[in-house]
């Protein structure tokens, strides 16, 4: 997928290149614009560069969830003995049901599910909901991302809240979207919430 050479750590991807992706495994310094931060820790494995992006655009619009599920694998062993790992659940940001229909999966449900195959913990996708099919983020700005986003997840009725949680997602932008997620775990009971993600933009959009 990345350089069109015989793949062999995966069926999609050559050693060369997943050695060439550059880690950045730190909390965004966008996540420090939120006064109102709920999260107890953020990570970010890798920079988003030309080549992250091949493979979060594979998962997200090209049908392919393996994708997904291998750098949750990365992830989940990188962070095997850190605080991220002792969570009860890991929890996908979830996606609208009209989008999801659109994609026919939630891309950062295989992110989680290749975390889960390493820390032995269960995804769990009924706890927390999006009930409004918000507009793309992707050509907002800051602001305009924050108030998109706002309001837009709520824990689903009679759903049992773990009390530590995982929020797993593909990109962590400004985390509009992963902090409002947080917000709402932590609304319901969860005594903490990380947030795990595969990648993070050099520079805010």
């Amino acid at each position: 997928m990345v350089c069109g050479k015989e793949p062999d750590i995966a069926p999609f991807l050559c050693r060369e290149c997943f050695d060439k992706f550059e880690r950045f495994d730190a909390c965004p310094d966008s996540a420090a614009a939120h006064a109102d931060n709920p999260a107890d820790g953020i990570r970010a494995l890798f920079w988003f560069d030309e080549h992250i992006q091949k493979l979060v655009h594979g998962i997200k619009y090209r049908d392919m969830p393996y994708v997904g599920k291998f750098l949750g694998k990365s992830i989940g062993e990188h962070y095997r003995s850190s605080e991220f790992s002792t969570c009860d659940a890991l929890i996908p940001v979830p996606l609208h049901a009209v989008r999801k229909r659109e994609r026919t999966y939630n891309q950062s449900a295989q992110i989680a599910r290749g975390i889960a195959s390493v820390w032995k913990v269960p995804v769990q996708e009924r706890v927390l909901k999006r009930c409004r099919n918000t507009q793309t983020q992707t050509k907002l700005n800051k602001e305009e991302r924050r108030e998109n986003i706002r309001g837009a997840f709520r824990v689903r009725d009679h759903a049992r809240v773990p009390k530590r949680i995982c929020l797993v997602d593909d990109v962590f932008t400004t985390g509009a979207t992963t902090l409002e997620a947080a917000r709402a775990l932590k609304d319901a009971g969860a005594e903490s919430v990380y947030i795990l993600t595969v990648a993070t933009p050099r520079k805010d959009h």
